[in-house]
This record gives structure tokens, sequence and C-alpha cells, in this order.
């Protein structure tokens, strides 16, 4: 009785660790660890006059600074929904497990990344804060010395660069 309640303790427990994942990935190997290319790739797809755009990737794996050609380091474009808010400080958002938040204002975009990783909102000139969406969660993990969460400031008739990182890598 004991041995088969193990093994079920055990089937359940391999079940859900398979089935806790980031979103679906699909990696193409064209992209990883290239993203210099990726970026001029993505900057010729700009199609807006005024607002942001740039380009998410997913970081993951051992990134510590080594030299080692079998390093696990990947970093690669990701399709994910992209949200920008009015500017919001940390102060402002509900902040849980450190990256993740809740902003008080509803979102002004709200944007698709392509396989790519390639996103582009078109705004007014000002000031706004941008989230990934992750696991039905808002993920940011960039902040300026006000305490503004990933913030962009978009100029008139200016497209705004913002390189987005969901960053799941270890350093």
């Amino acid at each position: 009785m004991k041995a088969a309640y193990t093994i079920l303790v055990l089937t359940i427990s391999v079940l859900l660790l398979n089935g806790c994942s980031k979103e679906d990935e699909t990696v193409t190997n064209q992209w990883v660890n290239d993203t210099a290319a990726l970026y001029q790739l993505n900057n010729n797809k700009i199609s807006i006059t005024e607002g942001v755009a740039g380009t998410l990737t997913l970081s993951e794996g051992n990134c510590m600074p080594i030299v080692d050609e079998n390093s696990t380091c990947k970093v690669y474009p990701v399709k994910r929904t992209v949200k920008v808010y009015p500017y919001t400080t940390m102060a402002e958002a509900g902040q849980n497990e450190h990256v993740y938040f809740t902003p008080q204002a509803e979102p002004v975009a709200t944007i698709e990344s392509d396989a790519e990783g390639f996103y582009q909102a078109s705004l007014t000139p000002g000031i706004y804060s941008v989230f990934i969406q992750e696991n039905g969660k808002l993920y940011a993990n960039s902040f300026d010395g006000q305490g503004g969460i990933n913030p962009v400031q978009v100029q008139q008739r200016t497209v705004s660069n913002l390189n987005l990182k969901l960053d799941y890598a270890v350093y």
C-alpha cells in the first residue's frame, strides 16, 4: 500500500513539474545568442512614426561570464503580450515576487510580439511603463532612479527603442 502511494505521489510530481513551464517556446536556432542581428532585423520592421518599438527576448541557462563553449546560456526571441501603462512607480504598483507588478491604471496599449520578438505601439509623447505578460502576471525588471518601472519616454515624431528581456538566467 505504501509503495503504491509513493508511486502515485511521484507520478503526480513528475506531471506537475512537466506542466510547470514558461509559456510554450518555439526556439528558432537561427536567433539563439545572436541578438545584434535580431535587433537589426526588427529595426527594419518599424512602421510607426511615433511611439515605442523593440525586441522581446528570453534569457535562460547559466550565463555566468565564463569562457566555456559548452555554456547553457541562451538568449532568444519570444512571443508574448506587451502592455504599455502610464508611467508607474514601484510605490504606485503592487509588487509580487520581486519582478511581477499590479499597476493601478489601465493599459494605454496592448500588443503581441511576433516570432522574432518584435513589437511596436503607436503612442503620443509622454513617459510610459512597459510590462511583459508572463504566466498571467505583469513582468518588469528595469527601473529608473525615481522608482519608475520599465520606463520609456516617447518624444514627438520619434519611435523610442526599448528592448525587453524576460530573465530566467543565472548570473
